[in-house]
């Protein structure tokens, strides 16, 4: 297999980095800090991508942020990924329709991104455009409720989870659920909010930082996943999200929305899966899956 050019794996690294703060001018030690990259190749990699008019260096600053040259590419993905129009406009009605957050995020190499975001969680998270999570658990539930088991293991070992044969029935169960309701739903959790704050925004941390930030929290948040939601009394929800199917049978996105102000029970839930669902259902139709 043909081994990546470390250059050109940094150059991503930086450009999916800025992507996802796409207001937020950064200096070049802060973005060498955000790869993992010494200051001096950061700024080798900086000026080639202000050379070719993907990054802009403010000049009395001396921060960068995207450049002009991503409008072309950004309008060639559109024009080839109909999705992203499409799932622009269910998004916006989504979120003034839960008076949420409401995101649509596909899976782009080993990671979960953020394709399209509108509004704002009740407790103030937010995923702009750009943002990215590993695909690793507890991150991508819908997309591996579709998956064989052998993408299911390994998405459970890129976590580092260990796959005993009791974790294994519960996480094949709860797949089963979502397969079968169509939808999947989660109470609000600090715990979780903190995994995805520390987890996103778009260059990936080091495998040891990962381990020390997530392998705090990753076995507890593995089984929570797992367990059923009581749902008899109105409760809050951080997160509910229907599949995007794909005409092969996959899921080709997520379409969810994030901490719906009002609470919710088990018949406002459903209420708020077929929502989700009618919008999903659009996309799929008007990109002919």
């Amino acid at each position: 297999m043909t081994k990546s050019a470390p250059a050109v794996v940094r150059a991503t690294q930086v450009l999916d980095y800025l992507a996802a703060r796409p207001v937020q001018p950064l200096s070049i030690t802060e973005i060498a800090e955000a790869i993992g990259v010494n200051p001096a190749s950061t700024l080798a990699i900086l000026q080639a991508l202000t050379d070719a008019g993907y990054l802009e260096r403010h000049p009395r600053h001396k921060t960068y942020s995207i450049g002009p040259a991503l409008l072309i590419g950004g309008h060639a993905a559109r024009a080839r990924f109909g999705t992203a129009v499409v799932a622009d406009r269910e998004v916006v009605e989504l979120a003034d329709h839960f008076n949420a957050l409401a995101t649509m995020a596909m899976i782009i190499g080993d990671d979960v991104a953020i394709i399209s975001s509108s509004g704002r969680s009740a407790t103030g998270v937010g995923y702009p455009v750009g943002s990215r999570v590993r695909l690793a658990a507890p991150a991508g539930i819908i997309f591996m409720a579709w998956a064989d088991d052998s993408t299911v293991r390994q998405w459970l070992e890129n976590a580092g989870a260990f796959v005993s044969e009791s974790r294994w029935e519960r996480v094949s169960a709860m797949f089963a659920r979502v397969r079968a309701n169509g939808f999947y739903v989660a109470r609000q959790s600090t715990r979780v909010d903190q995994f995805y704050s520390l987890s996103g925004g778009g260059a990936r941390r080091s495998a040891e930082d990962r381990r020390e930030a997530d392998q705090r929290t990753l076995d507890v948040m593995v089984d929570m996943m797992c367990e059923p939601v009581d749902l008899t009394e109105p409760c809050r929800i951080g997160f509910l999200g229907v599949p995007v199917m794909s005409d092969d049978g996959d899921v080709a996105a997520v379409l969810g929305t994030l901490g719906p102000s009002e609470l919710m029970d088990s018949a406002a839930v459903a209420e708020a899966a077929i929502r989700l669902s009618h919008s999903a259902d659009h996309i799929r139709a008007v990109t002919r899956g």
